[in-house]
């Protein structure tokens, strides 16, 4: 099934991600040189090892399990009910941790598609960075995230909630790019130990099997 832009940007929509700040058909069809992947598809001897697509499965998987518990409402009900927020708090933390463990799984991938992933990552923090800033929730230069969890308690759970739980879109988008990214890693680790490079036509195959944004 071909790709389109309109596609990606409808199914973007949905989710709540930004369209138009970046195109994955950008590096399909080669706008920027160094990422390209029909330049990847020339080179030749490229392996990208079974480990790391498998390292980054593992990892975009958790943060999948950590966003959607933390987009749940019974995370913030039984806080509220018990008084004590110190799961809520833990949630933050795992979701915080499994996201820099992604972006740094994806960092370490040579594919363009996995790049193209670490800066919607990016670009989900960055649509509220003011909002989750007041919640103590930043982000380096590095584009990992850091927290603030003194500043996080000073916020109220009130704010918390509003900025990651259910009725919030951070932790949501952050669900839906980590299903992504978990597909299309185990996609390559099959790949990976074939006669093919991870950019070609094993992935294609794969790849052409689901709708990368649902």
């Amino acid at each position: 099934m071909r790709i389109t832009t309109q596609m990606l940007n409808a199914s973007m929509r949905k989710a709540g991600l930004p369209v138009n700040n970046v195109s994955l058909l950008n590096y399909v069809n080669g706008s920027n040189s160094q990422s390209s992947l029909l330049s990847a598809l020339k080179k030749s001897g490229i392996k990208v090892s079974n480990q790391g697509y498998e390292k980054l499965k593992s990892q975009a998987e958790k943060l999948q399990q950590a966003a959607e518990t933390m987009s749940s409402e019974d995370a913030f009900k039984e806080a509220r009910t018990s008084g004590n927020l110190q799961a809520v708090y833990d949630n933050v933390q795992e979701m915080i941790k499994n996201y820099n463990g992604t972006v740094k799984a994806l960092k370490n991938t040579s594919s363009p598609l996995n790049q193209y992933y670490r800066q919607m990552l990016g670009e989900a923090f960055n649509d509220d960075s003011e909002k989750l800033g007041e919640i103590g929730i930043t982000k380096g230069s590095d584009g990992m995230l850091k927290l603030d969890l003194d500043k996080m308690k000073e916020s109220g759970i009130d704010k918390i909630e509003e900025l990651l739980g259910p009725d919030g879109k951070f932790s949501s988008k952050l669900s839906f790019l980590a299903d992504r990214i978990a597909d299309n890693a185990k996609a390559n680790a099959s790949s990976a130990s074939s006669q093919y490079n991870a950019f070609g036509d094993n992935y294609f195959a794969s790849a052409s099997k689901y709708d990368f944004w649902g």
